[in-house]
This record gives structure tokens, C-alpha cells and sequence, in this order.
């Protein structure tokens, strides 16, 4: 008998009253509380559930079998799970469009989303999934929709700081789980003053005498700002405390106020691209004709031919992809089941992703991602490993401008990895091809160095020369690492 000692439950269902999500033999299962076992089975019985299942909005889901016992156990359809920093701009904006849409066809029904963060949304490839089915609650009349200031916390509000180009403080936001950004004492990001900084929000200032408002205005006034500074200065140093004669601040809203749910999808829709550069866009358009396809090099025919040959290879992970040049080939060419393209720039992710979403039977997902600098890296590595890790023309820029260690290089990969790793080392180092001079090396970094470490760290299977400035190693995880 299968008891809950065997299963393996999602630390990130917790706070659930319909059930909770485990593991199991590599599956994903949904244990549905009793008090909910009707509900349950009424809502997979309904139109509503058809509805969403029809249109790809949930997984394909299941009453198991498997296990013994009165339990009502489900099972979904198991989905990569990325998490909402590892997102490009154009995903995190579909995720948003997506949870809308659910909530609109659950209002149809008389439901409404209880819960609407970013971590109930998986992408299946570049199809975003509300993996959640347990979020549905039946809507009150007149009421506001439950989860709309956490749907803005976690979805809008860092689309709109991202549009605006504000990187860091987006990176912060989508680093945390909880957008909601609750502490204690309570603050939200409301009263966190993120919204401040925000350009398109439009909440008054007020300049008030005591507490009596004497004037509004639409945005912050600096002379008033100083003014209001320079009058509570004098009192201030008299008394030894603060003192707030006159008061010269910006107003608390609800972000429902700020943003209404009536024209919220327009407001999604209608955000910018940010239109920051990065180092390393347009990498990959070398490797394009004219009319958009790809040019198809010997080196890349072997390579494949390489993956081709191994021995249980049905996924792989693509790191420090650019735009998915290499992971389009895979895919194109190998029958695996998963191919994650990863790479920490942003723009060549967002690029990915735009032409991704127009391939038919496509099985590469994208995501935004340092393999050398990336929260929880243990947590990533269980979450995205690959049957094969793949790190093609990168090792000379970490080593070499990065000065990153080369054994440090080889443990990272190796945790990307349930069996082999393809890693190309780059004899003339930051040598581009077409430049009509060398550059001077390290007089340590020679062929024979980076074999030494590589059999070291693997078994090598592979050694071989493909281009001048191109050698490829492939090799095993050592017995006993997985």
C-alpha cells in the first residue's frame, strides 16, 4: 500500500484546502482533501472543467487508480517547472493574459480565481498552463474579484517597472515568490512606496497645513517637496524630533483603484517592450540566409550526429543558448521529449520566445537563466536537469573575461545533468572568426589543460577538432555523482 511516507509533497503546496500536490515515481499527483472530495468530482464532471481543459489552460488531468484507500487522487500532466524570474518579458505578460482569460471563462461558470501569482503558471514550452485546478472558488455577487490586488502585485506591477526599463528593481520583484512583499509589521506594495516609482501611475500628492489638505497635484512638485522640507527643518532642530507643520506626500490608493479590472487587459496588452541593449542580442543572426532559415554548418551536423549516437538521450538543456539556434536544430532533427534553452540574456530569450511561439510541435521551452549565478542552485539544477547538458562556445568567455575557475565550470554543468555533457573548449580563446591576428593567452590555457580537468571531472567519450577554433569534449557523469 501506497501511504503518504512514499509520496514526495510539493513544498509549494501548503496552504491549500482542496488537497496537496506530491510525486511519485516521477509523476505529478493531486491528494484531494475529503472535504472536498464532491467539489472535486463535480467540478472534472462539468462543462467548466471541458472548457478549460479544451482550450489548453490546465493540465490534462486524471482520477488515479493507482492507489489504494478511499483518497479521491488525481493526476496531471507533468509540465517543466520554471519559475516566474526565469521568465522573459513577453512570458510574464502572457501569464498575466493567461490568468485573466481563465478568470473571465471561471466568472461564465459563477467561479473566480482565488489565487492568481505567478507560481500557479508553468509554461508547457512557450504555452503558459494554470497548473492550480484547486484555485477555483464559487464568486460572490458584486464583490470584487478576490485575487485581483495579488494578481496585480505579481503580475502587473513588475510588467509595468519592467516596460519602463527599471531591470533591477523587476529582478528584485521576480526573485521573491511572494510579490505581495508581506512583512511584519504588514506592508504591501502599496504602502512600500514601489508605486512611486512608477511613471504611469497617476496618484496625487497632497500638500496639507497639519493635517488639512490645502492642494493636490498630479505628480510630485519639487518646489513644494523642498519648501515642505525646509519649513519642519527649523522646528525640528529646536525640539530634537521630528515635527510635520506642513505635510507634503503622496496618496495611499488601492492598486485596484489605481488599476480598474475593467480596462487592466488593455493596460497588459498595450505595455512596451522594454528597450534596454544587451551584449549579446542578435548573436545568432549570423547563422540565418536571407529568407530567415537556418544555414545547417557541418559542425552543427555533427554535433547532432554526436547526440544522435548516445545511448538515452531524450532531453536536453541548452546553456548559454542565445537565441535557440543550436536547441531549434535539436529539435528539428532529434525526437527528444524536452529541450530547455537557457541564457541569461534577456533580449536573446525574448527573441526565442516570439519565434518559438510559431513552431508547430515544438518541445523547446525558454528561459532566462546565469548557470553560473542563479538563485538556489540546487533547487534550479533538480527543477531543469537534463539528460545531456550542452554548453557550446562559452567556456572561453567565462575562463577567460570572467575569470571564472574552470573546475567551478564543470560542477555547474555537471548539475544540470542526469548523463552527459557537451562542452566545447576554444583553443584561440576570444579569437573571432575572420580576424587577421590572434590574441595572446594565458600560457595556461592549452588544449592539454582543459583535457586534464574535463577527465577529471568526466568520463570522456569525445574529443574532437570541428572548426579552427573548435574542439568539442563530450563525456559521462561519473559513476555515483546523479
Amino acid at each position: 500500500m501506497i501511504n503518504n511516507n512514499t509520496k514526495s509533497f510539493s513544498s509549494k503546496s501548503m496552504v491549500d484546502d482542496f488537497g496537496r500536490v506530491f510525486t511519485f515515481k516521477g509523476r505529478i499527483f493531486r491528494q484531494i482533501n475529503n472535504s472536498k472530495k464532491d467539489e472535486c468530482l463535480s467540478f472534472i464532471q462539468s462543462d467548466f472543467f471541458n472548457e478549460l481543459i479544451s482550450k489548453k489552460l490546465i493540465p490534462n488531468t486524471n482520477i488515479s487508480t493507482e492507489f489504494d484507500g478511499d483518497e479521491l487522487i488525481l493526476e496531471h500532466e507533468r509540465i517543466l517547472e520554471s519559475l516566474q524570474h526565469e521568465w522573459s518579458f513577453s512570458m510574464l505578460k502572457e501569464a498575466a493574459l493567461k490568468t485573466l482569460e481563465i478568470n473571465e471563462i471561471a466568472a461564465k461558470y459563477g467561479f473566480e480565481l482565488k489565487d492568481a501569482h505567478t507560481l500557479n503558471v508553468l509554461f508547457k514550452n512557450t504555452l503558459p498552463i494554470f497548473v492550480d485546478i484547486g484555485s477555483f472558488a464559487p464568486k460572490k455577487d458584486n464583490n470584487e474579484w478576490i485575487a485581483y490586488a495579488e494578481f496585480l502585485s505579481s503580475f502587473v506591477v513588475p510588467l509595468l517597472f519592467w516596460s519602463e526599463n527599471k531591470h533591477y528593481i523587476v529582478r528584485k520583484l521576480l526573485e521573491s515568490n511572494f510579490h505581495r512583499m508581506v512583512t511584519a509589521p504588514m506592508q504591501s506594495i502599496e504602502s512600500a512606496g514601489l508605486l512611486a516609482l512608477l511613471e504611469v501611475t497617476k496618484i496625487p500628492y497632497t500638500f496639507k497645513l497639519r493635517n488639512k489638505s490645502i492642494l493636490n497635484t498630479d505628480k510630485k512638485n519639487s518646489f513644494l517637496w523642498f519648501l515642505t522640507r525646509a519649513i519642519n527643518f527649523i522646528p525640528r532642530k529646536i525640539l530634537s524630533r521630528p515635527v510635520h507643520i506642513i505635510k507634503y506626500e503622496q496618496n495611499q490608493a488601492n492598486l485596484s483603484t489605481i488599476f480598474p479590472l475593467s480596462t487592466i487587459k488593455q493596460t497588459i496588452e498595450k505595455l512596451p517592450h522594454p528597450n534596454t541593449e544587451s551584449v549579446w542580442q542578435g548573436y545568432h543572426n549570423k547563422y540565418y540566409n536571407e529568407v530567415g532559415q537556418i544555414n545547417y554548418s557541418d559542425r552543427f551536423k555533427r554535433l547532432i550526429e554526436i547526440i544522435q549516437n548516445l545511448e538515452g538521450v531524450n532531453s536536453a538543456i541548452d546553456l548559454a543558448g542565445n537565441e535557440g539556434y543550436f536547441s531549434m536544430l535539436i529539435s528539428k532533427k532529434l525526437n527528444l521529449k524536452q529541450i530547455i534553452l537557457a541564457d541569461y540574456d534577456e533580449n536573446a530569450i525574448e527573441i526565442a520566445y516570439a519565434v518559438l511561439k510559431n513552431e508547430q510541435n515544438n518541445t523547446i521551452t525558454p528561459l532566462l537563466l546565469n548557470f553560473m549565478f542563479t538563485p538556489n542552485i540546487e533547487g534550479t539544477t533538480k527543477r531543469l536537469k537534463s539528460d545531456i547538458a550542452i554548453a557550446l562556445a562559452v567556456t572561453h568567455h567565462l575562463v577567460l573575461t570572467q575569470q571564472f575557475s574552470l573546475d567551478a565550470i564543470f560542477e555547474r554543468l555537471e548539475k544540470f545533468s542526469n548523463n552527459y555533457v557537451m562542452i566545447e573548449f576554444m583553443p584561440l580563446g576570444l579569437w573571432a572568426t575572420g580576424d587577421k591576428t590572434y590574441p595572446t593567452n594565458p600560457a595556461w590555457y592549452t588544449i592539454e589543460w582543459f583535457r586534464e580537468k574535463f577527465e577529471a571531472k568526466f568520463d570522456k567519450l569525445i574529443e574532437e577538432q570541428l572548426e579552427e577554433n573548435r574542439i568539442v569534449f563530450v563525456g559521462k557523469i561519473k559513476a555515483g555523482i546523479q
